[in-house]
């Protein structure tokens, strides 16, 4: 593969990640409606334990307080 290849496959999963994470803000947007509280750390802790990479981990911590800032402005 030549380095044009590997960045066009980049630039797909790129598209595709934007793409889901805006479904899951507008998910979030609706949670709301249906929990007591904009933070739930246990749900948290139960989609953390399922990834291994410390990496991704932290992408999802951003992920979670991005969610939670969407939440509390439509509250």
């Amino acid at each position: 593969m030549s380095l044009e290849n590997l960045r066009e496959e980049i630039d797909e999963i790129d598209d595709q990640i934007i793409d889901l994470l805006e479904r899951r803000l507008n998910i979030a947007k609706d949670l709301i409606k249906y929990k007591k509280n904009v933070t739930d750390i246990t749900r948290e802790n139960e989609i953390l334990a399922k990834i291994e990479s410390e990496y991704i981990k932290n992408i999802y911590k951003t992920i979670f307080e991005n969610s939670k800032k969407v939440q509390r402005k439509n509250l």
